[in-house]
């Protein structure tokens, strides 16, 4: 299905806790109000096979801090049994080597590690707790069960940790990991933060290093490095045009709502009440609805 700028569906990303054990300043929280409601796993499965019918064949289960729900391995497996082809998982990591095995075996393929340092100290500035063994070890359980290829998410902050994307480069191709930089971005509006890193000169040394760039065109158009030693992707959201133009997501927050775009919550679609009513044409006329609220955040000059 595509949205009236031509635009296809093909991803949906599923808040399913707003709850976290870490608490960084910069979490964005998938954009997500707060929210009492909270989908049972046989209603999040069911959501997804009617995203499935609609295009989506990739579901990326984020939070808040997903692991943080003890039946998130029923969530899991509620997917498993719609169409979707790929169910991946965006986590800090700190819980993940006790159930990496149990969360493979429930039908999940591959994870996002979000680990922004290698330095304890900086680490504890960044989320407020002294976890970062238990995520080095998250990474390595994550990658022994063969939740991979793994990808470790480094958020790049001017002044705190944008000294360490080397080092963050050579622990993750040791690990035999993606490294993605990924640019702060600002959800709340309240203008530039003095953490923004632009990661358009990370790009040109990049560029001059690898031996290819690739267009990751089904994924806003990022930047893939390929290096001698592995890969790095670049995620640049901010007043980024070309970003918004290849979108091909939908969002569903933690309480049952469709968010057409990470930016904005005055569009969000009801889907969970229909659902639990059983009017599934009204579930399904809810995701048409969403789709065609759908449209770039930042537009090209002039659009």
């Amino acid at each position: 299905m595509r949205d009236r700028f031509g635009r296809s569906l093909t991803g949906l990303r599923i808040s399913v806790t707003d709850d976290c054990n870490l608490n960084c300043f910069y979490c964005h929280r998938e954009g997500c109000p707060a929210g009492s409601r909270r989908m049972s796993p046989e209603e999040i499965g069911r959501i997804a096979g009617l995203a499935a019918e609609f295009g989506v064949r990739k579901v990326k289960l984020t939070g808040g801090e997903p692991l943080m729900r003890k039946d998130i391995t029923d969530v899991i497996r509620s997917i498993a049994e719609t169409e979707v082809s790929e169910i991946s998982m965006t986590t800090n990591g700190t819980l993940l080597a006790d159930v990496a095995v149990e969360l493979a075996d429930a039908g999940l393929d591959r994870v996002n590690i979000s680990l922004d340092t290698l330095n304890n100290e900086t680490y504890r500035r960044i989320t407020g707790e002294d976890m970062l063994e238990n995520v080095l070890s998250g990474i390595e359980a994550a990658i022994a069960a063969d939740l991979t290829p793994v990808k470790i998410n480094m958020v790049v902050l001017a002044g705190i940790n944008d000294g360490e994307i080397e080092r963050m480069i050579s622990y993750a191709f040791r690990q035999g990991a993606i490294l993605q930089l990924i640019e702060l971005i600002d959800v709340g509006g309240g203008g530039p933060s003095p953490y923004h890193h632009d990661l358009a000169e990370v790009e040109r040394e990049l560029s001059r290093r690898a031996l290819a760039v690739e267009t990751r065109e089904h994924m806003n158009a990022r930047k893939k490095f390929i290096l001698p030693d592995g890969e790095v992707e670049v995620v640049r959201p901010m007043h980024n045009s070309e970003f918004c133009m290849h979108c091909t997501r939908l969002r569903l927050t933690s309480g049952g709502y469709l968010k057409p775009c990470l930016m904005r919550n005055d569009n969000l679609v009801d889907v969970l009440t229909p659902l639990r009513e059983g009017m599934m044409d009204e579930a399904r006329e809810a995701f048409r609805r969403a789709v065609a609220l759908r449209e770039p955040y930042f537009k090209p000059m002039g659009g």
